[in-house]
């Protein structure tokens, strides 16, 4: 499987990512990006953007693809375009929530946008983590339990055919609505959490209690 990790140039809360990164995994970082990079003792394979915030100088034996700042596609987009282009099957995004809300909401609407692009797509930082799930067809996903931690599921669509158990409220063939938040911070109860979408398009979060 060939891996992509994009590192965002926004990180509320950072976690040390250099045990996610295997021998196989690629770098690709988002402008600012390249800056947490640096800091992290890391070489992207490849720079985008539009580069209007980045700090740190970059060598000359990047790859880089810069971009107007006058632009329709926004960073995350036009590095998961790179992604798809290059045939990458699994992308880690490490960043792309907290801060400004509106990134955090377009990061979201971007993660939907690309969720059948790849086998597997997920967004991350120290505190969340989410994926998508889509149910055409069915869709199944083990989480395995994490201490701390909470489980929440939201609608994208208009709404969801939703089944899931090892938690505290489990659900079956549950309609999950995209104006009713029913689904937000269950509670692991077993080993993992068993999940099943049979229609709609499912978000997906783990987020650590701030406790």
């Amino acid at each position: 499987m060939k891996k992509l990790l994009i590192i965002t140039s926004y990180v509320e809360y950072p976690v040390d990512i250099s045990s996610r990164i295997s021998p196989d995994h690629h770098i690709l970082c988002t402008d600012g990006g390249y800056d947490i990079a640096v800091k992290l003792g890391l070489r992207p394979d490849i720079l985008v953007g539009d580069f209007d915030s980045i700090m740190s100088p970059v060598p000359g034996d990047i790859e880089i693809k810069r971009f107007n700042p006058e632009k329709d596609y926004t960073d995350l987009q036009l590095a998961l375009e790179t992604a798809v282009e290059s045939g990458f099957d699994a992308v880690e995004i490490y960043g792309g929530m907290g801060g400004r809300l509106d990134h955090t909401v377009a990061n979201l609407q971007i993660m939907s946008q690309y969720s059948d692009s790849f086998a597997h797509l997920t967004m991350f930082d120290g505190r969340n983590q989410c994926f998508i799930l889509n149910g055409a067809p069915v869709s199944f996903s083990k989480i395995p339990r994490r201490e701390g931690c909470y489980l929440s599921l939201f609608s994208l669509s208009e709404s969801c055919i939703v089944t899931v158990s090892g938690v505290k409220y489990t659900l079956t063939d549950h309609l999950l609505t995209r104006s009713f938040p029913l689904g937000v911070s269950n509670e692991f109860c077993q080993k993992e959490a068993a999940l099943q979408v049979k229609d709609g398009t499912l978000l997906v979060v783990i987020s650590k209690d701030a406790r």
